[in-house]
């Protein structure tokens, strides 16, 4: 939503100053539906104004309403063609609708008009979710670092160290948009729960919205900032004037990031880590806290950092309500009932087709996909075309919409078999999955983000099927379906196998984690780092001393 619009306008009574106003202050407070009637409001007086039209398609986007989006920007963009507003966001929307060729082609021609950063970032994660190429998703991010973060690197002012002790209680800094209800929360309050404070202090910068997540994370950190409101150079100085040792990114290039602060050289050791598993594309960030699995020996060439590999490399820590349903619905259903639980954007095409080979092999099977809309209607509009161009029979697949957390944790009531999404893998979902006691079937791959579940599953020992092909995909699937002891001997230890893994041993995973941020202290002092890449073996981690 952009201000600008006000300027035109110059009567105080004008009905379209009161809409537009009104606009604004909804977006202010995230009221988007609110926004969204004062923008509708605003093109019944002016029809043809494609900037609201783009403001319209913009709050569609944010409200995960994708086909009313594209409505929405196609008529922005017919009534002014060279709008890259529209077109952004229009890629935007083409990817989460599973138009992956459509949204490559929209947001490469937007860059080529446009050099914003946040075009330029869009067009890194577009390519690097639907290539496979890890070569290609460090060059693609590396573009946008080069021109956008980069020269910021070089600009610096210098940032002088004048503790370089290297025993002291070591100053760390977490930044992200993301503590709420959030991915990254699941993996991160363990880690804030267990540090020690006798060897560090918890900085947390935080630059998203609020909410009981937020309140119930803040609790386990000493020093708590919320800086929404600065720009990522104030931050930089913020953060510098906090004495930060070492600064972690946890958004990589999701909404929200500031990794134009770490561009800027806010602390002397700067990582990333969790909240982003492809290369951040900027020279300023120094490691990528990462593990075996999803790193393994060779991968160094495709990431920018300098991999420090965990043992293990994240916690998790399960939502609070999660009831489990001791039996299988199979048993009193008489059928199995598959689900996929990956938002829309990673199911493509051909998953589809995949799934609807398994339902006619399988013909009293059904099949539900959650998708990431926010309403029946939408997730149905987003799905139906897809569904019937798969080949699938439409009286067994369901779409149901976004879900809240204490309805997704109630999946396992309904559901017997997880169908994990590829090229592009689940990863808190496939965690989710687990602990309501449902096995995943899901495909092997050479990326970490496109083999998250296979990866976990490995790890864990067991909770499904890591297949390598889509003939072994839909043979695990039908396996599963004619086990039904597997089913249910699976719903009575998952829970089990899972707490007693390394995801959840808090205490060894954050040990790790701090010894890990000392040893990239002692590198600092000691300007030295070729050791990181030349030492570290398997189920070790990279430590220097």
């Amino acid at each position: 939503m952009q201000n600008t619009h006000l300027s035109a306008v110059v009567s105080e009574d004008d009905p379209m100053l009161v809409a537009l106003r009104s606009a604004v202050d909804a977006t202010k407070r995230q009221d988007m539906f609110a926004a969204l009637k004062a923008i509708s409001s605003a093109l019944a007086i002016d029809p043809k104004r494609a900037d609201l039209w783009q403001d319209l398609g913009a709050i569609y986007a944010r409200l995960e309403t994708w086909k009313l989006c594209v409505t929405s920007l196609e008529i922005a963009l017919v009534l002014e063609p060279g709008r890259s507003g529209a077109r952004y966001v229009m890629a935007h929307a083409l990817y989460y609708l599973g138009k992956h060729k459509e949204a490559v082609e929209m947001i490469d021609d937007v860059c080529k008009r446009s050099p914003t950063p946040l075009f330029w970032a869009m067009r890194a994660y577009i390519h690097a979710h639907t290539n496979r190429d890890a070569a290609h998703a460090l060059k693609v991010h590396q573009d946008w670092g080069r021109r956008f973060a980069d020269p910021l690197t070089r600009k610096a002012k210098p940032l002088t160290v004048t503790d370089r002790n290297p025993q002291k209680r070591l100053k760390v800094g977490y930044v992200t948009a993301d503590f709420r209800q959030h991915s990254v929360a699941f993996f991160m309050l363990p880690v804030l729960r267990h540090h020690n404070e006798n060897d560090v202090e918890i900085h947390v910068y935080s630059s998203g919205v609020r909410d009981s997540f937020t309140d119930m994370m803040q609790q386990s950190v000493s020093h708590w900032h919320e800086v929404a409101d600065l720009s990522d150079e104030a931050l930089c100085a913020r953060i510098r004037a906090d004495g930060i040792d070492i600064l972690v990114d946890l958004s990589g290039h999701t909404a929200g990031h500031r990794l134009l602060t770490f561009a800027r050289r806010a602390a002397p050791v700067q990582a990333t880590w969790i909240g982003y598993v492809l290369p951040t594309g900027i020279k300023a960030m120094d490691y990528r806290l990462t593990d075996f699995e999803y790193s393994p020996y060779g991968q160094e060439a495709f990431y920018n950092e300098k991999l420090f590999r965990l043992s293990c490399s994240s916690s998790y820590q399960p939502p609070a309500y999660a009831p489990i349903c001791d039996n299988p619905p199979l048993v009193r259903n008489g059928y199995p009932t598959l689900i996929s639980l990956n938002n829309s954007a990673k199911i493509t095409d051909a998953m589809l087709v995949i799934w609807s080979n398994i339902l006619v092999k399988r013909c009293d099977a059904r099949l539900i996909i959650m998708v990431k809309e926010r309403s029946a209607d939408a997730a149905q509009a987003c799905m139906q075309s897809r569904i019937e161009a798969a080949g699938m029979p439409l009286d067994r697949v369901s779409v149901l919409h976004q879900q809240s957390l204490e309805n997704f944790m109630e999946m396992g009531h309904i559901a017997d078999i997880v169908l994990d999404t590829a090229p592009i893998s689940g990863g808190t979902t496939t965690f989710h999955a687990l602990w309501m006691g449902l096995p995943i079937v899901t495909m092997d791959a050479e990326r970490g983000v496109d083999a998250s579940t296979a990866r976990i599953l490995q790890k864990i020992g067991g909770g499904g099927e890591v297949t390598h092909s889509e003939d072994q995909y839909v043979a695990a699937a039908l396996k599963m379906m004619d086990s039904i002891d597997y089913l249910i001997v699976h719903r009575e230890t998952s829970r089990d196998m899972l707490s007693r893994s390394q995801y959840m041993d808090y205490q060894n995973r954050v040990k790790e984690v701090e010894n890990a941020y000392r040893s990239m202290w002692l590198n600092h002092l000691n300007k030295d780092t070729k050791l990181l890449n030349s030492s570290d073996f398997r189920d070790k981690p990279s430590i220097v001393i």
